[in-house]
């Protein structure tokens, strides 16, 4: 940390500031990705590959349904929280509490009306409605939890959000081993519990400091009214696209997911779910050191202003990026072997694939951002639509040469390709992104690495 903040000294204020806020959360999602591998592993060598597809179908639920709970509105309560201030704001926040409240009382309704049919769905087959009954405390509180941070986020506690991020995977960690001992004894309902309880425990710790300041108490209590028709309207306006966005996502996510497992099996469906994991995780090292900075940032800048901060955040995350994807792709049979085990060694084949398109996710998310902070979901939702339309196409169009398993690994390219050149062409038509040379060159030189080492390392697992 002593020599980065040394190299830090000469830059330019925008810079430090940038660099600054990636640190600190990136370094938390760091020990939170540590602890999430730590119980992985004890759950991996203990259950093996066929129960982890268990969790992961289970994981999957619960991302599924916290999305339709929250309205997949964490990111539309962090810009109009930020945006807004006095009864305004409270107004708003108070608003969306209800708009939250009541959806998640329609999909508690739902999944226990029918937890056969979402059983299957998830890829679960028949006999899972227990399971699927005994997910909701878990996606109750991942709202609550959900809710939360946007608060902190909005008020530029980066700090506290960073010390959050450990919350839930340390319970995890803490609770892996005797979780998994009560399911080799008595059965997968002791994964939900598992879950129920570590984000029962992340959203205690999210309520705690969000308390420990006054002013943000003053958020929900004071003047002002409970419900706003202005507010609602607002927050539909940003919530509504990302919605119908994470909805479309998450429901092809979990058709392909539940066709792998169907095909294949539930051991390559946990391997797939190792390799996807793995994946997911390291690009999130990358964009967790950016989301609590970059979305306030941009919201708080012009239009014509924003070209600068993105060239930085796209040129720092291009370096780190790149240098983490190549480590991971020629370590990857023993990235698997050490976080996973022996038996996920096929997801050393998926990963050749995945880790590819990961360095194509990080850009992308960048560049789809600006859109969230000029509240036009129209564009973002149509660059969502048109990514997971690639991914699904692609998925099936592979599968007449490949098998399931692969042909998602491979779609996953395409996916992130497709999302990064519409949200590219979006912002060069508006004007809202010069790259410079020092960026144009940073990327190409990232996306050298990673494709050079893909391919020096792509021998057959």
């Amino acid at each position: 940390m002593a020599a980065l903040a040394a190299r830090m000294h000469g830059l330019p204020v925008p810079w430090k500031t940038t660099l600054r806020a990636m640190t600190l959360t990136g370094g938390s999602a760091f020990a939170s990705g540590l602890l999430s591998l730590l119980s992985t592993k004890m759950i991996a060598v203990m259950l093996g590959p066929a129960q982890m597809a268990v969790l992961g179908s289970l994981q999957q639920l619960r991302q599924t349904a916290t999305v339709a709970t929250s309205l997949n509105g964490q990111t539309g309560l962090v810009q109009g929280a930020s945006a807004l201030d006095g009864e305004h704001r409270r107004e708003y926040v108070r608003t969306t509490f209800l708009l939250m409240a009541t959806a998640t009382l329609l999909v508690t309704l739902a999944l226990c009306a029918a937890p056969e049919a979402v059983s299957i769905q998830v890829g679960l087959g028949s006999g899972g409605g227990e399971l699927i009954r005994a997910m909701v405390p878990a996606i109750w509180v991942g709202t609550a939890y959900v809710f939360l941070t946007a608060l902190l986020n909005a008020t530029g506690a980066i700090r506290n959000l960073a010390k959050l991020q450990l919350a839930a995977p340390a319970s995890m960690a803490l609770l892996a081993y005797p979780s998994a001992r009560a399911v080799a004894a008595s059965g997968p309902v002791w994964f939900a519990m598992l879950l129920g309880v570590a984000s029962t425990l992340a959203a205690a710790a999210a309520l705690i400091s969000l308390r420990s300041s006054a002013s943000r108490l003053d958020w929900l209590t004071g003047s002002g009214r409970w419900w706003s028709t202005g507010a609602a309207r607002r927050f539909g306006a940003i919530s509504g696209s990302l919605l119908l966005s994470g909805t479309v996502s998450s429901w092809v996510m979990m058709t392909v997911r539940a066709q792998i497992l169907r095909t294949e099996g539930m051991s390559t469906g946990g391997s797939f779910d190792a390799a996807w994991a793995i994946s997911m995780n390291q690009a999130g090292l990358v964009l967790a050191s950016l989301q609590a900075h970059y979305l306030p940032a941009l919201s708080r800048t012009t239009r014509e202003g924003r070209s600068p901060e993105i060239c930085r955040v796209l040129t720092i995350s291009a370096i780190g990026g790149a240098a983490l994807i190549a480590g991971l792709t020629v370590w990857r049979h023993e990235v698997v072997a050490l976080l996973y085990s022996i038996e996920f060694r096929q997801a050393s084949r998926y990963l050749r694939w995945t880790l590819a398109g990961d360095y194509l996710r990080i850009t992308s998310w960048i560049l789809s951002i600006p859109m969230i902070a000029s509240a036009n979901m129209g564009a973002f939702l149509t660059a969502d639509l048109v990514a997971y339309g690639v991914f699904a196409a692609a998925a099936w169009v592979f599968r007449f040469r490949n098998p399931a398993a692969d042909s998602a690994a491979m779609a996953f390219i395409a996916m992130y390709a497709a999302h990064l050149l519409f949200c590219l062409g979006w912002l060069i038509a508006r004007r809202e992104f010069r790259p410079d040379l020092r960026t144009i060159g940073a990327w190409l030189a990232g996306l050298a690495v990673v494709a050079g080492t893909t391919a020096l390392y792509w021998e057959t697992t």
